[in-house]
This record gives structure tokens, C-alpha cells and sequence, in this order.
């Protein structure tokens, strides 16, 4: 098997210009969930639930690191355009960078939250999170 560590990861997300930037340098976590919501058909006269699968996706992003400027105008840009009409942004997600054959998760989101965050015995952060609106499609790169 070919393992990677985390340091890999790779993180891209539309600007409020609308094209995908590299926030890998701004980023020390991200997640991002695939549900399949589960849809229960249980009837009278049975004794165990019976489920189906239902819808896909819709799932929210988290995304955090340490503060820093360039990444604050990023994202403050983004909550802008959302405000002026701006309906989802782009993202792609690579948890072993952005080479050939890595996995590529990608798709549309809308920015739900945005913290900026800071103590005196630690580093100045941030944290986000992003509902994924549509289908998400996996991949490669």
C-alpha cells in the first residue's frame, strides 16, 4: 500500500473572481464528510427497522489553520460575493496532494461560517466551513 501523510494534502477554492486558488498554504486541517442519508421504511408487523439509502451529499466542509492575512482577504472576498449574488464556489479537495492518480474530490459549496480566533498562549487561527450544495464528484487527478 501506498500510504501519505497528511503535510500532502492539497486544498483549492474559488476567489471571488471565480477561479480555483491554492489554500494549501493556509490550511492544517481540513474535512470533508460523504454522507448517504438513510431513509427508514420500517411497517407495522415487522420487528427489526428496514432502511433505504436516500440522497447524497449536501455534507459541510471544515476547514482551519493559522491566521494569516492573505487567506482572511480570501475569504472575506468570498462572503462578499455570496452577499452580492455570488450563488456557490468551486472546491477540490486532494487528501494526497494534487499529482497524477491522487484522489480528487470536488464540487460546489457556499461559505457558512467564517472564525478568526486567537489566545495568549497560542497562535492566531481561523476555521470555516462550507455547505457543499449539488453532486460531489470523485475522481482522480
Amino acid at each position: 500500500m501506498a500510504f501519505k501523510p497528511g503535510y500532502l494534502g492539497y486544498f483549492g477554492l474559488d476567489s471571488a473572481a471565480g477561479s480555483i486558488v491554492d489554500l494549501s498554504g493556509y490550511l492544517d486541517n481540513v474535512g470533508v464528510p460523504q454522507n448517504v442519508d438513510t431513509l427508514e421504511t420500517s411497517v407495522f408487523g415487522v420487528t427489526a427497522k428496514q432502511f433505504i439509502a436516500g440522497m447524497t451529499d449536501g455534507d459541510t466542509i471544515s476547514i482551519s489553520g493559522p491566521y494569516d492575512v492573505t487567506l482572511h482577504t480570501h475569504i472575506t472576498g468570498m462572503k462578499a460575493a455570496q452577499s452580492a449574488g455570488t450563488t456557490s464556489f468551486s472546491y477540490i479537495w486532494g487528501p494526497g496532494g494534487s499529482v497524477a492518480s491522487q484522489a480528487k474530490v470536488s464540487g460546489e459549496a457556499i461559505l457558512t461560517g467564517y472564525e478568526l480566533s486567537s489566545g495568549t498562549g497560542g497562535r492566531a487561527e481561523w476555521s470555516g466551513s462550507l455547505q457543499v450544495t449539488g453532486t460531489v464528484t470523485n475522481g482522480t487527478f
